[in-house]
């Protein structure tokens, strides 16, 4: 991906199933076949309409330029359906709002362990082919960000997903500047090293986005 073949270049934060927040964002930016999206990862869990979510992620990527990152929670949902052997912590996704996407996808009986039949395919092959990475010519994208004076190249994979503070709170050290979720800021972070874009959708906060070329911020409140 070039920069320079866009208008507008927008990273879109942590969505976790507030479909109501997503569409509302979305009118706020009003896409357009000149921008390119990257969306941050952590589609789902939390809030209760992460099938909405997918359903909606799939239709918007066959009409606009964008990249769709690995969250946590994708990568905790696709471990517990064994559908990615790399993928390590699925024991965790019963106890980190999960349960709301499996009702989301079902009734209100249905369980965690249900989701592997629950899901439509088409949904399940969207979060399978989630990045764990993307990069353009000034930013490197990450879910989680980067482990400090590691190369980029470089980077363990658990890393780009999960890492928080140790990466927060220490200069990359990178050539590029780290845009980045999973850790949810009260407004968007941005220092002179990395972007952080999670204002607490998945808590009933704010959902963000920015356009990474003039930094104008676009935002909701859930309400």
């Amino acid at each position: 991906m070039k920069e320079k073949d866009y208008s507008r270049l927008i990273a879109v934060g942590d969505i976790h199933g507030q479909f109501d927040m997503l569409q509302e964002l979305m009118g706020k930016i009003i896409p357009s076949d000149k921008d390119f999206f990257v969306f941050i990862g952590d589609y789902i869990d939390r809030g209760k309409k992460s099938r909405e979510v997918v359903d909606y992620l799939i239709n918007f990527k066959k009409e606009y330029k964008s990249v769709f990152l690995r969250g946590n929670h994708e990568d905790m949902l696709l471990d517990l359906l064994g559908l990615d052997e790399k993928a390590i912590y699925g024991s965790y996704y019963e106890h980190n709002g999960g349960e709301f996407t499996a009702v989301s996808y079902g009734d209100a009986g249905s369980i965690v362990s249900d989701l592997g039949h629950l899901m439509p395919q088409e949904h399940l092959d969207f979060i399978q082919k989630t990045k764990i990475f993307f990069e353009t010519d000034r930013y490197y994208f990450a879910h989680g960000g980067v482990m400090p004076g590691v190369p980029f190249d470089e980077q363990k994979r658990e890393v780009l997903i999960w890492i928080r503070y140790q990466f927060i709170n220490y200069p990359t050290g990178l050539d590029k500047i780290v845009v980045f979720g999973h850790s949810p800021q009260r407004r968007v972070l941005i220092t002179e090293d990395k972007i952080g874009i999670d204002t607490g959708a998945g808590y009933f906060k704010k959902l963000s986005a920015i356009d990474l070329f003039t930094k104008e911020i676009f935002q909701v409140s859930y309400r």
